[in-house]
């Protein structure tokens, strides 16, 4: 082909065996959930239930019944709040930390490739020992860095062009490799990425590059 080199068409092949994969995925997603949706349907239809707008939230109060109601209200003590609004503030802080796991592995021999840490700031991505895998090797970063993270952050410059964005809150990314062989992945660390949709699409792409950077270090 007039214009590509081989390594573009290399890397064309390896992208669309990733996107025919994506595609079938999500195909058996959207079967599953139509299967639950007709589940769902079955119940719906073989049992009774009240919509919102049938249940009774009419209840009123007489006067003394409201001022009853106030007179209990101004009974509980000022401490009581305070614990209360000290427990909430205690339970939002637990929320963001709390950490979602997930393991990347090879599907054809089930081989644990990375681990995909999850919290609400950042997204870690640490090879699994004795995984040594070289930044170098492709598609690493024609494709995982080059297209998926900086396209991510292009989208963001846009919309801080667009008064959308703050410049706080553009996604960033550090690649960490090892002190004594500078070109051996340790850790990728990605923050900002803001929403569910990136960490997939970040969970997906890596999984599918690891694992072909994996297979390339195997041959």
């Amino acid at each position: 082909m007039l214009g590509y080199s081989d390594d573009d068409i290399k890397n064309a092949a390896e992208i669309r065996e990733w996107l025919t994969k994506q595609i079938l995925e999500k195909q058996d997603e959207i079967e599953k959930i139509r299967i639950t949706l007709s589940l769902i349907d079955s119940v719906l239809k073989q049992g009774s239930f009240k919509t919102a707008a049938n249940l009774d939230f009419s209840k009123k109060f007489s006067p003394n019944e409201q001022k009853s109601e106030m007179n209990s209200l101004k009974k509980v003590p000022n401490q009581y709040y305070e614990k209360r609004r000290r427990d909430e503030e205690q339970t939002e802080q637990r929320e963001q930390a709390v950490e979602e796991t997930r393991i990347i592995k090879r599907l054809k021999d089930n081989t644990p490739v990375a681990r995909f840490h999850v919290t609400s700031e950042e997204v870690i991505i640490i090879p699994e020992d004795p995984m040594r895998i070289s930044i170098e090797t492709p598609p690493f970063r024609s494709f995982f860095l080059n297209r998926i993270l900086q396209g991510m952050r292009n989208k963001d410059i846009e919309r801080i062009n667009q008064g959308q964005l703050s410049e706080s809150e553009i996604i960033s990314y550090d690649i960490i490799t090892e002190n004594e062989n500078k070109d051996i992945l340790k850790k990728i660390q990605i923050k900002n990425y803001r929403d569910k949709e990136r960490i997939n699409e970040i969970f997906n792409t890596a999984a599918w590059v690891l694992t072909r950077m994996l297979d390339k270090v195997d041959k």
